[in-house]
């Protein structure tokens, strides 16, 4: 798919997130706005690129594991690695809610998950709206069980081909999950098993996959409510059966289009 530059001078941004699709969506939307992205996936990543880097615009997520995004904004605003003007948190939930975690002083700008088109291009002012390309000869009429494409394609701005090449990608990031989660649970580290549950809740509307981040919305709200295994267990193993029934449709759907 062709780029749009949003300016002549080509600008950069840096994208801290520890959810791999959440990068990979934020990645892909910024991109075809003409923008050069920089990933990481935690903080200490993240530090090392800005020292080598100056960033015309820093994402970082809100709730990450080690450091949250307050933490690594406040961490870059001491060291001058960054200013505050440049910088957004990102959130899945509701950014009055997420304010609870902004410390007194600290007045930082929010980004709710999925980026919105507008408020990307009302930050690099003055940049003419790119259109769209799109993949309708192959995903036209795709219908895929268990994902909400035109919810999806409208969290992706219409770029069809950055969704799909995401959307291939879910079922290795399904199995990740399960793995991390089975083992955070294991270990009773309920701390982490609401942090993953969170990062899926919005990863998955991204996608579109909206059961899916219902499920994920329960299993979080079970890790912070009452955080005993028993009840934990029986929410997870609820999304980990979605989980299982979503990948192996996104599979039969790629299997499909490679061997038209």
């Amino acid at each position: 798919m062709q780029k749009k530059n949003v300016d002549c001078d080509r600008k950069t941004a840096l994208v801290v997130d520890d959810d791999e699709i959440c990068r990979c969506v934020t990645a892909e939307i910024l991109g075809n706005l003409g923008i050069e992205v920089h990933l990481s996936p935690d903080a200490e990543h993240a530090v090392s690129l800005a020292q080598a880097n100056t960033y015309d615009l820093l994402l970082l997520d809100l709730r990450m594991p080690s450091m949250n995004g307050v933490e690594l904004a406040g961490l870059l605003l001491e060291n001058g690695l960054a200013t505050k003007e440049r910088i957004f948190l990102l959130t899945a939930e509701d950014p009055d809610d997420a304010m609870n975690l902004m410390p007194t002083g600290l007045a930082l700008r929010m980004l709710r998950k999925p980026l919105e088109r507008a408020r990307i291009e009302s930050f690099f002012s003055g940049q003419s709206a790119p259109t769209p390309a799109s993949n309708t000869a192959v995903h036209e009429t795709a219908r895929i069980e268990g994902f909400d494409i035109p919810l999806a394609l409208a969290n992706f701005m219409g770029y069809e081909s950055a969704y799909f090449n995401i959307l291939r990608e879910f079922p290795d990031y399904g199995a990740t999950f399960i793995s991390e989660y089975s083992a955070y649970l294991q270990s009773k580290n309920f701390k982490e098993c609401r942090r993953l549950a969170h990062s899926i809740k919005g990863s998955s509307l991204m996608i579109g996959a909206t059961e899916l981040s219902m499920l994920a919305t329960k299993l979080e709200t079970a890790c912070l409510i009452s955080p005993e295994s028993e009840r934990i267990q029986l929410a997870f193993d609820m999304i980990e059966e979605k989980i299982i029934e979503a990948s192996e449709n996104v599979k039969k759907h790629f299997h499909r289009i490679d061997s038209a």
